[in-house]
């Protein structure tokens, strides 16, 4: 069966990953003044509620939202269905890591709909990067960051880097953090940074269904880049472990009554 859900699936993906590029595409042909210097935002939220419901996602919202939305959306990262569960609720662009760049027709595509790439190897590259993100928050946009820079299955989570709590700092704009997980049990979908992409995707896409939950901490304008950036990372690993104590079996109770 698993493999069957691959073979419908993976076509269904891909067709509706370029009839989203084409919509966009068209729009700005058909409407150049109005569309030309415009983000795709709109049309890549609906690409990841439709990418959702095509690899079978079930999303749980532990809490509900408030107020208004965030201009920087922070989250930790767990693996790839991060990108569908986040665009579901907040259209935006995404930091990219830079060999996407690279993939034929979908990396100049992604950078055609406004996504900021970055290579963390590249001093030169995570200039052009900051640069990149002060054009979408000038411009007005919504942004998704995973500022640990890589996926990590654990509760653990690394350094958030703190470029983009400096920067809203700077421009006065909010930022509003969740938390990610997967359920019921987050080492069953683990994101193995040392395998390639594509035979993980196949993995997640011959799943029947995948449980993933999103928790909303609020949102914000940083008074301390670089602390607010620990701040949120510390409260997002507690959350996490607070989801593992939840779901830890109850101790046995070896006491004998006499």
């Amino acid at each position: 069966m698993s493999f069957i859900r691959v073979l419908w699936r993976a076509p269904l993906g891909l067709a509706w990953t370029l009839l989203s590029h084409w919509h966009w595409v068209w729009r700005r042909f058909l409407f150049p003044k109005r569309w030309r210097d415009s983000y795709s935002t709109d049309i890549i939220g609906r690409w990841g509620r439709g990418l959702a419901w095509i690899m079978g996602m079930r999303i749980v919202e532990r809490n509900q939202r408030s107020g208004p939305m965030g201009d920087i959306i922070v989250a930790n990262h767990m693996g790839f269905l991060d990108v569908p569960l986040l665009l579901s609720f907040f259209p935006a662009v995404f930091i990219i890591k830079g060999e996407m760049r690279k993939a034929p027709y979908f990396g100049r595509a992604l950078s055609k709909h406004g996504h900021v790439f970055v290579d963390r190897g590249s001093e030169a590259s995570r200039r052009s990067a900051r640069a990149g993100v002060r054009r979408v928050l000038e411009a007005g946009e919504r942004l998704i960051v995973f500022p640990e820079g890589r996926a990590s299955p654990g509760a653990e989570r690394r350094p958030f880097k703190p470029f983009c709590f400096i920067e809203a700092e700077r421009q006065g704009k909010l930022v509003e953090a969740c938390v990610i997980d997967y359920l019921p049990d987050r080492s069953q979908l683990e994101w193995d940074v040392n395998r390639g992409m594509i035979p993980q995707l196949i993995e997640l896409v011959g799943r029947r269904r995948t449980t993933v939950s999103i928790e909303y901490l609020g949102a914000f304008v940083p008074q301390d880049g670089a602390a607010d950036a620990e701040r949120i990372r510390e409260l997002v690993e507690g959350k996490l472990r607070a989801h593992d104590a939840e779901r830890a079996p109850p101790s046995a109770d070896h006491s004998t009554d006499h």
